[in-house]
């Protein structure tokens, strides 16, 4: 996949970005203008409560995985 991966990894990375970007209004003070996607309800997985933030996180660390696996 070469370059292809790469840019893949690094769009997933981005996009993970803008997820956790939207969500820091919640946990950060002052950080209202950085919201504008619509809120959302946390996700709950095993009992834990998985917010935006988090699942932005995760998000760019595959993104990072992908963009590291493809690179020359």
């Amino acid at each position: 996949m070469g370059k292809k991966g790469v840019v893949v990894g690094i769009l997933t990375f981005l996009f993970g970005l803008v997820i956790l970007v939207d969500d820091l209004h919640d946990f950060v003070t002052g950080t209202d203008f950085l919201h504008f996607l619509p809120d959302f309800d946390p996700y709950i997985i095993a009992g834990f409560q998985l917010h935006h933030l988090y699942l932005g996180a995760l998000i760019m660390l595959i993104g990072l995985v992908i963009a590291a696996k493809y690179r020359n």
